[in-house]
């Protein structure tokens, strides 16, 4: 019975992890993946009501980095094989710096600018970048980090910014 999963290169979408979560009691979150969504290792993720993964990030949910990609061996089983299915992700109150190659290349980054993630609630947005970093401002946009480089190339020539995680909700008292 041959196998029909077709896993993307694993630098193709990648979050690397430049410090903070290799200690045995870093902060990481593990579920499963709502039915019919694709998270890239990298993108903006968060946790819904029933307990499930989802791309992107609705305004005030704390939001998550992927750390595999939803369509990775070792998160989906390819025919034939025995697995839980079982997806992680980083959330963004971990003290972590890490790279990502999902961000919004049309924009352009510097150090110490806020970051959100694309989410359907966005001017602008389109499917294709659910879920990808980019530019926010504090108390408009729910924040997930703060950019500690901008854009370079790694050592696959695949470009990837480089932020600290930091979680700042919308403030919803004054509405």
């Amino acid at each position: 019975m041959p196998g029909d999963l077709v896993p993307q290169q694993m630098y193709d979408h990648e979050c690397n992890v430049l410090k903070g979560w290799w200690h045995m009691h870093a902060l990481d979150k593990s579920g499963v993946i709502a039915d019919g969504e694709v998270i890239l290792a990298g993108s903006v993720c968060y946790m819904d009501q029933s307990k499930e993964f989802r791309a992107g990030l609705p305004e005030n949910v704390l939001g998550m980095f992927a750390w595999p990609s939803s369509g990775d061996y070792d998160v989906s089983a390819d025919v034939g094989n025995i697995q839980s299915k079982v997806f992680m992700a980083l959330p963004t109150t971990g003290p972590y710096e890490l790279q990502t190659t999902e961000y919004d290349d049309t924009m352009t980054y510097n150090v110490n600018d806020y970051l959100t993630g694309w989410d359907q609630q966005l001017a602008d947005y389109t499917p294709a970048l659910k879920g990808k970093v980019r530019l926010g401002s504090p108390y408009v946009n729910t924040i997930v980090g703060i950019c500690s480089a901008a854009p370079e190339r790694n050592e696959n020539g695949k470009l990837w910014m480089s932020l600290w995680t930091y979680h700042l909700p919308i403030d919803m008292s004054g509405s």
